[in-house]
């Protein structure tokens, strides 16, 4: 039995709907707000960040200290709030390691190949 979706633009009917709601259920996505998802919208590198967080947080991976980073990237203030403890684990842990010059670009998309070094690095962070 499918569960209902928890976003309003989530089709129960679709392939993702069931990653999408066991990701929600536990607290490692949350939406975009106002019960909404986006699944078509392209995911910025501070949201891959957050999700990638609360994944690790989830399989109780996070490392120690954390509270104490202090944000090395030379654009770190253009990461909003919600989103530097993120930032600073993906630092902390070398997943993000920034694009030339160091830049996070909070607010840039991810690319796919981009994606591929960061998951590999995130699971090598995470499996011990």
């Amino acid at each position: 039995k499918k569960a209902d979706s928890r976003f309003t633009d989530t089709d129960n009917g679709s392939y993702y709907a069931a990653y999408i709601n066991w990701a929600s259920e536990n607290n490692i996505i949350s939406g975009t707000g106002g019960g909404l998802f986006k699944p078509d919208q392209e995911i910025t590198r501070q949201e891959m960040a957050a999700i990638l967080y609360r994944f690790a947080e989830f399989l109780n991976t996070l490392p120690s200290g954390l509270e104490k980073t202090q944000l090395n990237y030379p654009d770190a203030s253009e990461i909003p709030s919600w989103a530097a403890e993120a930032a600073g684990y993906c630092q902390q842990t070398g997943i993000i390691t920034g694009r030339s010059g160091g830049e996070f670009v909070p607010q840039g998309t991810a690319t796919r190949a981009e994606v591929a070094a960061i998951l590999q690095r995130f699971i090598e962070s995470s499996v011990k």
